[in-house]
């Protein structure tokens, strides 16, 4: 087993190599495990799980050993779900499936269990029971919304290399996020104070636009981060 010292002298590859020799899945395409194999070409392997959610429960392995979605090349991840489509197509016939759920866990906070890139399809029935995105529904304030549309074009438009006049840019920082019966009550608040005079308010305004000349505009995605965080379901 490697020590800290030497993995933190390999290289990119050595990293990828020693990786890949202590991963079961790619011990299963190298064919050192056995599995149920379903579907084999030069890029991808499909096989069935072997604790499925459903009979028919299909890992979709990509045969390069990646860890994550954003290192794999685009011709390699655009053939995964052109299979991927195929075996879906073939559960809805094959197995009367009324349904599919196709999903990725991308990374391990997302749920993935192994360091190995794949692709579930999972064939489903109409009282099957499984609750695979049983997703909860927060309210958002309409500038935390504008902060992400923001934050995720413009890093959308980088990473494509699509250039843009503007950048869309924001100076606001966003509110916290919470219920609606909390924003409600925040809004009482705010009509039970009293109004401010006329010519404060006025100057205030003044001050503001001259802050808001001299300031950089920034998108404060981090703390939206930060409130994802913050509002995570208490256990």
């Amino acid at each position: 087993m490697a020590t800290e010292e030497e993995l933190a002298n390999m290289s990119p590859e050595q990293l990828q190599e020693l990786q890949k020799q202590n991963c079961i899945f790619c011990h299963i395409i190298s064919g050192k495990v056995a599995s149920k194999k379903i579907y084999e070409d030069d890029k991808v392997l499909a096989i069935l799980d072997i604790n499925p959610a459903n009979p028919g429960h299909i890992l979709l392995l990509i045969k390069k050993h990646y860890q994550i979605m954003p290192q794999i090349p685009d011709d390699e991840i655009s053939h995964m779900f052109m299979v991927a489509k195929a075996i879906s197509h073939a559960c809805l016939k094959a197995l009367k499936a009324q349904g599919t759920n196709i999903f990725i866990a991308n990374g391990m906070v997302a749920g993935q269990k192994a360091p190995h890139f794949m692709l579930h399809v999972i064939p489903r029935a109409n009282v099957d029971g499984i609750k695979i995105f049983d997703l909860p529904e927060k309210d958002i304030p309409d500038d935390v919304l504008e902060q992400i549309r923001a934050g995720l074009t413009n890093k959308i438009n980088e990473l494509s290399g699509i250039k843009t006049e503007e950048p869309v840019v924001l100076d606001k920082k966003p509110e916290k996020i919470g219920s609606k019966a909390e924003k409600e009550i925040d809004e009482d608040k705010k009509l039970q104070k009293k109004e401010e005079p006329t010519k404060e308010k006025n100057q205030k305004k003044t001050k503001k636009k001259k802050d808001n000349k001299r300031k950089k505009p920034e998108i404060y995605l981090d703390e939206i981060s930060n409130l994802m965080i913050e509002n995570e379901p208490k256990k």
